[in-house]
């Protein structure tokens, strides 16, 4: 993991969340179970609001210690650590729900992007605090909302669960109107949950989706069942560039990314884009082997994701033109900001250090070693560490195993150095 980033200091939040979809608004009770901690400190997203900090029944007093881009940390007065847990309230406002019109594929269950990000934590970057929580939804009678967990209610309106996850994990969609296809592919029970607007392109989407399964499998070998990911996406700017986040047996696909991709004929510029394969190779790569370093998970997916394109769509060219394309991007991005990759975080615009530059330690390492060989590590790497988690120095271990400690010292040059600068492969 980062460093930084507290663990398993939260041991459990009992969270209740009232959401309404129509009103754009939120209200959650949190409780939190905290231990080690004499001097208390947490960070909220600046999406919300606190109403009150509550423990053994009396009000405390709160300050505000720093003021960020994403988040505010607060800090807790008087309060008595060996007294219990600590209830915080708060509100917010959810200005855009693409539960409102959404599109989702899921290996299981699906779906209310819009809220989840920047629950109380009790450092900046630790969305990955592990917790345990109940989760209670009131929506709307004529909608439907998919969440991980495990349902425990019988009013269809009202969920709860008790998920063993991270913070970030805290994941809901919700919508008027579905319509469900299903398909079993290589053994996954394939879902595509589909809106009104998306019914005329229900082919194309299930056959991105079916496509991008069929050709992971064979390339590394199956998907163990409680694995898979979740994709919420949505387009940044013009260009269509897309954001999403692969989460427990889901695939999950925003209304906005899915149109554009549609209406551009499954293209982002003049390059053929698959709308599932980046979530959905996070199955095998991200999920089925978690990475501390989510850096790493982001390079690795890059890279393949632009190498099984190529073969999707049955183009080499494809390679190059995104290989050109990724060179320029870091260039045009070091001009404003150099550092090392493994120096970024989620707070910051990691986009292109953690994605495209970060793929270029494959590509680098393919010219010399070659893509086949590439792709056997890869398939090693999963089929000896599926369901474990994988270090940035493990996994340099195992590119020097591979292929000598030349080739690890190529890898950690472009995790850990400033600049760009190709050891084998460049476009002069």
């Amino acid at each position: 993991m980062m460093d930084g980033i507290s663990m398993n200091k939260i041991k459990h939040h009992d969270l209740f969340v009232i959401i309404r979809p129509g009103l754009g608004t939120l209200h959650a009770v949190d409780t939190l179970d905290i231990s080690g901690e004499d001097d208390l400190t947490f960070h909220l997203g600046n999406r919300f609001t606190i109403q009150s900090v509550e423990q053994d029944g009396g009000y405390l007093d709160w300050d505000v210690e720093e003021r960020g881009k994403l988040y505010t940390k607060y800090r807790v007065q008087n309060w008595d650590p060996d007294s219990g847990g600590v209830m915080i309230k708060w509100v917010g406002v959810v200005r855009s729900f693409e539960g409102y019109k959404v599109s989702i594929i899921s290996s299981e269950l699906v779906e209310l992007s819009g809220f989840c990000g920047w629950f109380p934590t009790l450092e900046s970057q630790s969305q990955f605090e592990s917790f345990t929580y109940d989760l209670v939804i009131d929506i709307p009678k004529d909608w439907t909302v998919v969440t991980p967990g495990e349902d425990k209610n019988e009013d269809e309106r009202i969920r709860r669960y008790h998920y063993d996850r991270p913070i970030e994990d805290i994941f809901i969609c919700a919508s008027p109107k579905f319509e469900l296809i299903q398909e079993d592919v290589c053994d996954i029970p394939l879902k595509l949950y589909l809106s009104d607007d998306f019914t005329h392109a229900k082919e194309e989407l299930m056959d991105d989706f079916v496509s991008s399964v069929r050709l992971i499998t064979e390339m590394f070998g199956g998907l163990e069942e409680e694995n898979g990911g979740t994709a919420i996406v949505s387009p940044r700017g013009k260009e269509g560039a897309e954001w999403g986040f692969e989460r427990d047996g889901l695939w999950v696909v925003g209304q906005s990314f899915c149109e554009y991709l549609i209406e551009n004929d499954w293209k982002v510029g003049d390059l053929p884009k698959s709308l599932s394969l980046h979530e959905t190779i996070h199955g095998w790569f991200g999920i089925g082997v978690d990475f501390e370093e989510p850096w790493l998970a982001e390079a690795i997916t890059q890279y393949l994701e632009v190498v099984l394109t190529s073969m999707m769509y049955d183009d080499p060219d494809i390679v190059d033109s995104y290989f050109e394309q990724y060179h320029q991007r870091v260039l045009d991005h070091m001009e404003g900001e150099d550092r090392p990759i493994h120096e970024y975080t989620f707070l910051d615009d990691m986009y292109v250090p953690w994605y495209l530059k970060g793929s270029w330690a494959f590509w680098d390492l393919e010219f010399k070693v070659g893509r086949e060989e590439i792709m056997l590590l890869l398939k090693n790497i999963y089929t000896d560490h599926l369901g474990r988690t994988l270090s940035y120095d493990d996994f340099l271990e195992i590119v020097a195993e591979n292929f000598g400690s030349q080739e690890k010292d190529v890898v950690r040059h472009w995790f850990e150095e400033k600049g760009f600068r190709p050891k084998y492969r460049s476009l002069e």
